[in-house]
């Protein structure tokens, strides 16, 4: 480095530091001596370039190596990313090892850092990904629709197919459902777009399509889209989802009243499940057993396995599984004439629902409390469940059970002697059960 230089380095160091020339000189040297340095009239001797650099707290080198402060800050950058890619591969393996709460915190941690672009976007995307596992929807949301416009525009195919997975469950969860078939929608057509490799992921968005389609009542598109599900996975050898789409078939034939198929595909996919020891999906499979023996009338059995069902759900810690069973418990017993024995298992799930938010659950109780009610003559009570009813099911958009809410209503004002009204119910009970059918 020239004189000229590095008197130009000392002076703007000094400078930064808000130092005055007789800062530097001490008693060793005089303000001239430094000025003279500066200006790069003269070149220091070492010993006073080392007392120089000593003043200002620098190394030596500092000054004498012109790509210095380069070099210190690529070296400060390359710490830098070398401690997010630690806390990173930290994060990645407590996720594996399904501690949620201390993932989340690590990812957090790297985002207060100053990252690139890239970098960000991806370490919010493994975020909203574990926000995802512990269930916390809004959370999810909300990250990954900050993200989304990145991955798009910069063409991460594979990552957009899961973020519009991620956006379809978490739309589902929250009750959204045509937010979150449209997600599931796009979520499938970007994987056959782009003919992605990671399998599983398919039949997963498949079953999920199929999923909500017999939730909103839509039994013959879900119909379709387990069988695609069923079919895709048997050629890929996803065994659970096998026996996710066998025991989903089972469900929409028991809608469409098939029993004999829904029964045949349900007892496939608990052989399946309890080979595999998936307890949720043995859980879900006994509930659906209930109601096929429920429409069959053989109540005994039915409330078997009912029971059976809401035992797994609790030792799984599963309210909503929990809350599902005891309502089908309570019906059979309204089905029977048991009302008193009916409300007290209605209630019992009423206030689990409540305590979780399940509106869906809610809404088909208040169903079945209007007509219990409506059967003991209790008409103002009746009328006030079946028309909360029909509020929750409409804003969710769940045809068959809103058109059992109607179905009710109708039966109420007939018995109130209004026969006007009662048809208007009746019809708008049997348009919905049309569309399910169409």
């Amino acid at each position: 480095m020239d004189m000229v230089e590095l008197g130009k380095r000392i002076r703007e160091e000094r400078k930064r530091q808000f130092l005055k020339q007789g800062d530097l000189s001490g008693d060793e040297f005089s303000k001239g001596y430094i000025s003279l340095i500066e200006k790069g009239k003269i070149s220091p001797s070492l010993k006073a370039l080392n007392f120089i650099a000593q003043k200002l707290n620098k190394p030596v080198v500092y000054f004498l190596d012109e790509d210095y402060v380069e070099k210190e800050e690529l070296k400060k950058e390359l710490s830098k990313y070398k401690n997010i890619l630690e806390k990173f591969l930290k994060a990645q393996r407590a996720f594996d090892s399904k501690n949620y709460e201390e993932a989340i915190k690590l990812y957090l941690d790297i985002l207060n850092n100053a990252i690139d672009e890239y970098s960000s976007n991806l370490i919010n995307f493994y975020l909203a990904k574990s926000y995802f596992v512990i269930k916390d929807y809004p959370k999810v949301l909300e990250i990954l629709d900050k993200i989304s416009s990145y991955f798009e525009k910069n063409f991460f195919n594979e990552i957009m197919v899961e973020i519009y997975y991620m956006k379809g469950l978490s739309l589902g969860n929250l009750q959204k459902f045509q937010s979150s078939l449209e997600s599931y929608l796009k979520a499938l057509d970007g994987f056959e777009k782009y003919s992605l490799k990671n399998a599983e992921l398919k039949s997963r968005i498949l079953f999920s399509i199929a999923n909500l389609y017999s939730k909103m009542g839509e039994f013959i598109k879900a119909r379709d889209y387990y069988i695609k599900c069923l079919e895709y996975s048997t050629q890929i050898k996803a065994v659970d989802f096998i026996a996710l789409s066998n025991n989903g078939l089972g469900l929409v034939n028991h809608e469409l009243k098939q029993y004999k198929d829904a029964l045949k595909y349900i007892r496939r996919a608990i052989l399946i499940s309890k080979t595999l020891n998936l307890k949720e999906d043995i859980a879900n499979e006994y509930n659906y057993l209930g109601f096929v023996y429920t429409d069959l009338k053989k109540y005994d059995i039915a409330e078997k396995y009912f029971f059976k069902s809401y035992s797994l759900y609790k030792d799984l810690e599963d309210k909503r599984g929990m809350a599902y069973n005891l309502t089908e418990i309570g019906r059979i017993y309204y089905l029977k004439e048991n009302y008193q024995k009916a409300l007290e298992y209605l209630n019992e799930s009423l206030e689990i629902v409540k305590e979780i938010n399940e509106e869906e659950e809610m809404g088909r109780i208040y169903t079945i409390l209007g007509n219990l009610h409506l059967k003991q003559g209790q008409f103002e009570l009746s009328e006030k469940e079946l028309l909360k009813s029909v509020e929750i099911l409409k804003n969710l958009g769940l045809k068959k059970d809103l058109s059992e809410a109607y179905k009710g209503l109708g039966n109420l004002y007939i018995a109130l002697n209004n026969p006007e009204k009662a048809k208007i119910y009746f019809n708008q009970s049997i348009e919905l059960l049309y569309e399910n059918l169409a």
